[in-house]
């Protein structure tokens, strides 16, 4: 499981861009209550087993499970178990959404359970091609034209659609295209993408993910929290050492790492790698 303590600003900003957009964008429409995120990390980043879980006005979940396999009815029974556990924790129903990448155009949605048949409701993305998004609005901004918040919702979705290419590299060129933008959805739309990559990624394809999510503004986010915890520790020293560790958490080279304190913090070339023998 991906290490998601320093991440969670970014993860929320995701999951919120998924529920208020990329659901309608997949037809799926509820409205849904404002979820803190110490609550959002419980239920659903804190244990990535459960994909997304988002609260209705209604008063009941709706689970998002992706899926890029199909197992029939053990699948099935892995989202009943689910829907069990977070009903019985949080004394609500549960309506389940999978959605399906990888091609796969049909699937068993039902199951037999005795007393009752046990539904999920599919969504397909088998016809949606990334590669052929990603070629348009490479073209588009190759014309100089602007994203509209329905480009910005498709490339959120690259990463669930069919390619021939690696899902890393679907996200990093989706990543390339979102970061061009300045605007609050081409942020959302990193963090979602990001978001996606945490739940898809591991090993060095995600770290080569954060490496490019480092350099942008979202990435700052990150860069600034550690300089936050370190003012709330009223020490410099606290400050310097979360700078050098968020640094480090994304894979920024050590003179990346030396510079950035040097200039956040005013530091002498002897001062900061003094830090970095500390910290890093």
């Amino acid at each position: 499981m991906a290490n998601i303590k320093h991440e969670d600003a970014i993860l929320k900003m995701g999951f919120e861009y998924f529920r208020d957009t990329i659901l309608k964008t997949l037809g799926i429409n509820y409205e849904f209550v404002e979820t803190g995120i110490t609550e959002l990390v419980e239920l659903t980043i804190h244990s990535l087993y459960m994909d997304f879980t988002f609260l209705t006005t209604g008063d009941f979940y709706i689970h998002i499970e992706f899926q890029t396999t199909d197992s029939g009815k053990k699948d099935l029974r892995r989202f009943r178990a689910y829907e069990s556990v977070l009903s019985h924790k949080a004394g609500k129903n549960v309506i389940t959404y999978v959605i399906y990448s990888g091609g796969i155009e049909h699937t068993i949605t039902e199951m037999d359970c005795g007393a009752y048949v046990y539904r999920v409701i599919p969504i397909y993305l088998a016809d949606k091609k990334a590669d052929t998004v990603l070629k348009r609005l490479e073209e588009k901004q190759k014309n100089g034209e602007i994203f509209t918040e329905e480009d910005f919702a498709q490339l959120a979705l690259t990463p669930l659609m069919s390619s021939g290419k690696s899902r890393k590299d679907v996200i990093l060129e989706s990543l390339k295209l979102s970061k061009t933008e300045k605007s609050i959805t081409a942020e959302k739309t990193m963090a979602m993408l990001y978001t996606l990559a945490d739940k898809f990624l591991e090993g060095k394809d995600l770290e080569k993910v954060k490496e490019v999510v480092a350099m942008t503004r979202i990435g700052q986010m990150i860069f600034d929290d550690g300089v936050v915890r370190g003012r709330e520790e009223g020490r410099e020293e606290g400050m310097i050492g979360g700078t050098i560790k968020t640094c480090k958490k994304f894979k920024l080279s050590r003179e990346e790492a030396t510079k950035n304190i040097i200039e956040e913090f005013s530091l002498s070339n002897e001062e900061a790698e003094k830090y970095m023998e500390l910290y890093w």
